[in-house]
């Protein structure tokens, strides 16, 4: 009988609460910021913004090695897993998913028990909340050749919408320029972001906060395949209660999802696209993944 263990790194997003009695293990990065050092799945979500408001620098993350992966098969080895399937954060903004395939050859080649790694080619709870799925397709009594299928069906569909509401933090973290910065912030310029494939790139732009979410639930619905059988999640960080209850009502009356949720934005996306964010993250037409 199959016994499965699904490990994922912080920046998937997944809460405490959320894998609670599930065969889940986060493997955390580490946050480095005003002198101090947390994991970052053990940072309070809402103290962390304001934090990086009033923050000068940018934080600094460590990234998962190796040897941190491999602790974590003996560990599952141990404790009499029968297989594990590793989800992390996109290798294209990150060498985590390296570390997890290196430290599985090494693992391997030890006699170990079977480990799949599968690179979300994503961000936050975007992947996050493909992991859960998975779980409840162990919990069922799926096979895990079957679960490793989906989980990677699934990973060929993310996609999301992310949109800021200043430009501030963009060009302190040196994701955009200066006068780009000046220019936009100027003009009211707010920018909205397509996620698909490991990249994040601009994909239209609107003038004032009151245009974002309508576009946003536009480029949605062009984006989604069959969203009515989906649930759209609304990602948030420091934003007011009414953008957030705003962005259900809108994104619900054009899009029309099977269902509407909420999920906090963690540390790594709130690092690179700061505080006042949010996202829409649903699936699209499977693709070929770079």
């Amino acid at each position: 009988m199959e016994k499965i263990l699904f490990i994922i790194d912080s920046p998937g997003d997944l809460t405490k609460e959320e894998i609670a009695g599930k065969p889940i293990w986060i493997n955390p990065v580490l946050v480095s910021y005003g002198g101090l050092e947390k994991w970052e799945h053990e940072l309070e979500p809402r103290q962390f913004w304001k934090d990086l408001t009033r923050l000068d620098e940018i934080p600094r993350t460590t990234m998962i090695v190796p040897d941190d992966w491999l602790r974590l098969y003996r560990k599952a080895k141990a404790e009499g897993f029968t297989h594990v399937l590793v989800h992390t954060l996109s290798s294209t903004a990150s060498g985590i998913c390296n570390s997890a395939f290196l430290a599985k050859r090494l693992f391997e080649d030890g006699d170990g028990i079977p480990v799949e790694v599968v690179d979300s080619r994503s961000y936050a709870f975007i992947y996050g909340r493909n992991i859960l799925k998975c779980a409840e397709m162990a919990e069922q009594g799926v096979p895990f050749s079957q679960i490793v299928e989906h989980l990677r069906g699934l990973t060929s569909r993310n996609r999301a919408i992310l949109w800021v509401y200043t430009l501030k933090h963009l060009k302190k973290s040196g994701r955009i320029s200066g006068m780009r910065a000046f220019v936009g912030e100027t003009l009211g310029l707010r920018p909205l972001l397509l996620i698909k494939d490991g990249v994040i790139a601009p994909i239209d732009k609107v003038r004032g906060d009151g245009n974002v979410i309508p576009r946003a639930a536009q480029l949605v619905k062009e984006h989604a395949v069959a969203p009515e059988t989906q649930r759209i999640e609304i990602l948030y960080a420091d934003v007011p209660q009414t953008e957030i209850e705003r962005a259900q009502n809108i994104i619900g009356e054009v899009v029309r999802p099977k269902e509407i949720t909420l999920h906090h934005i963690g540390g790594v996306i709130a690092i690179n696209c700061g505080p006042a964010s949010m996202a829409a993250c649903f699936y699209g037409e499977p693709i070929e993944l770079g």
